[in-house]
């Protein structure tokens, strides 16, 4: 069973942070060098000032639904997004104290076994979405490419 727990949370931290290879020395909870674009350092500088004050989870939730708004994501990209912030952030202490994904998945268990029921529930509902776009992507490249060298048939 922690195995299957190991993949998907394994496949989550890869749709939230990234493959390893982008992670600093392999941690698992490394997330992705961002780009200094001057979007990020006005980000930067924004998170700067909200980390001096104290917010409550409703103004909090007001300005990931803002942030949500301007990035343009469309509805499956937003829910994408917010499921792996959600099972991330849920399981980011555990990781971060250095145990492997199962191990991880164990403490959140046995510390709030509620939250655990809905970050897995969350997670094998991303990994599903992640590997039927997968799916999609590669069934859609198989016909483009038939469909592009019209003497091949399908059956191939």
């Amino acid at each position: 069973m922690a195995e299957r727990y190991d993949q998907v949370l394994y496949q989550v931290r890869g749709l939230t942070y990234g493959d390893d290879e982008n992670s600093e020395e392999g941690s698992m909870h490394a997330r992705r060098p961002s780009q200094r674009t001057p979007a990020v350092a006005a980000l930067d500088a924004a998170i700067a000032g909200i980390g001096r004050g104290g917010w409550t989870s409703e103004q909090a939730r007001a300005l990931i639904a803002r942030l949500m708004d301007a990035t343009g994501l469309d509805y499956d990209q937003r829910v994408d997004a917010l499921g792996g912030a959600l099972v991330s952030e849920a399981v980011r202490p555990h990781w971060e104290s250095g145990l492997t994904a199962g191990e991880a998945h164990d403490r959140l268990c046995r510390n709030d076994s509620e939250l655990a029921e809905v970050v897995e529930s969350v997670a094998t509902m991303l990994l599903g979405r992640a590997e039927a776009q997968d799916e999609a992507r590669a069934m859609i490249a198989f016909v483009e490419a038939h469909l592009l060298a019209p003497d091949r048939s399908l059956k191939s």
